[in-house]
């Protein structure tokens, strides 16, 4: 039925390609043209609805299609080195009948296949990093999801009910500018009317800091064609937090924090190797949490980019505020926070900066505070107090 319907929507194009060819009235034309989109748009429709009602056949369906794609193609390539002489002819011939083989066999495969379980994706997740203990704990907890082309999988103004990643098919997100934490009233002057556009596919996830701060989406997600996702409530995600705290929650903000960080200052950050992995192993960077009226001090020496990405902050010295998203100038010393929550990416220095006349004392002097720095993490941790910084 699938592969009818699918022969039957390549006929409708082949059709109207012949048409203009052969066609030399354009209202004929015109009229046949309508008739054969409209016999096309309906077949799409259709083949949307067995894929719903049917999709370990169809997935089986398109796997075999595009393992008979591959092979046609090294079929191709076989015959052209073999005729160029790149190929002995014996084995030509052994590998010709290898190939030949292979397609034939594809026969044997059932047509059903069974639907992809949830832990099979969880290894996509970035911030669950491939560990095992992560993955087996959300793996009983995610559920599949299926949407059809047009639904909303959220509401802007909605509450959400946990994250989507996405594992096939394609969504639009549609909002009001990203407010980043920040009233919009504080943004008037730079306020705008237009509305954004965002596309999400495969690998993509919806829903995460909506999650993080349990606020209301500030975007409309729809379905632009049939989407499967892999679903993890708000109240199951929370639940890792605790299990996992402080780690987890953190390493889902360092995910977002650095993923804003490229969004916007991607031309700033191209020599920096910000890689979540390396960033979580070596300490390249890390999220640092304010909350209002409380400071951080900013130590311009061993911090190569201070980048607030969410809330908003005001230099102690100049009183001049900054809004996300921004790199601080190195002229900053001193911040504090002026949201209930903002959030800083700091980016180290590969190097301290030393100075040519004392290097050998700042080379001991930065080692030694590196030193204590990294005790004092390790106690706050075995505290339980302090997860932040190079966790």
């Amino acid at each position: 039925m699938y592969s009818i319907t699918k022969g039957y929507v390549k006929s409708q194009e082949d059709t109207k390609f012949l048409i203009r060819q052969i066609s030399s009235r354009e209202s004929i034309n015109q009229k046949l043209y309508e008739i054969l989109e409209t016999n096309k748009r309906d077949a799409v429709k259709e083949l949307g609805l067995i894929e719903h009602e049917g999709r370990d056949v169809v997935i089986a369906l398109k796997t075999k299609q595009a393992i008979r794609n591959v092979i046609a193609k090294a079929l191709k390539n076989l015959t052209f080195l073999w005729s160029r002489g790149i190929i002995d002819k014996h084995e030509g011939v052994e590998m010709n009948k290898v190939l030949l083989t292979k397609i034939k066999s594809l026969n044997n495969i059932p047509m059903a296949i069974p639907p992809p379980t949830p832990d099979k994706y969880l290894h996509n997740i970035v911030w669950l990093e491939n560990k095992d203990a992560l993955i087996e704990f959300f793996k009983d907890r995610a559920k599949l999801a299926y949407f059809d082309y047009g639904d909303i999988i959220c509401k802007e103004g909605e509450m959400p009910q946990g994250i989507y990643l996405i594992i096939s098919g394609m969504a639009i997100l549609q909002s009001s500018p990203p407010t980043f934490g920040i009233e919009r009233s504080l943004r008037a002057e730079r306020e705008s009317t237009s509305r954004f556009t965002e596309y999400c596919t495969s690998g993509d996830i919806i829903g995460e800091l909506c999650c993080l701060l349990k606020r209301e989406f500030e975007y409309t997600a729809i379905c632009e064609t049939i989407l499967q996702a892999c679903f993890i409530s708000l109240e199951d995600l929370y639940e890792g937090f605790d299990v996992f705290w402080p780690s987890l929650e953190y390493k889902i903000w360092l995910k977002l924090a650095l993923s804003i960080a490229y969004q916007y200052f991607e031309s700033s950050l191209v020599d920096e190797d910000l890689t979540f992995q390396k960033c979580v192993v070596l300490n390249h960077a890390y999220v640092e949490t304010l909350s209002s009226y409380n400071e951080v001090t900013i130590d311009n020496v061993n911090m190569k980019f201070v980048i607030v990405v969410y809330g908003s902050v005001i230099d102690t010295k100049t009183e001049i505020p900054y809004l996300a998203p921004c790199i601080l100038p190195k002229t900053c010393e001193q911040v504090q926070g002026t949201s209930d929550l903002s959030k800083l990416l700091i980016i180290q220095a590969s190097e301290p900066v030393k100075n040519s006349n004392t290097k050998a004392m700042a080379h001991t002097s930065f080692e030694m505070t590196k030193r204590d720095y990294n005790w004092k993490r390790k106690d706050e941790l075995e505290a339980g107090t302090h997860f932040r910084k190079g966790y």
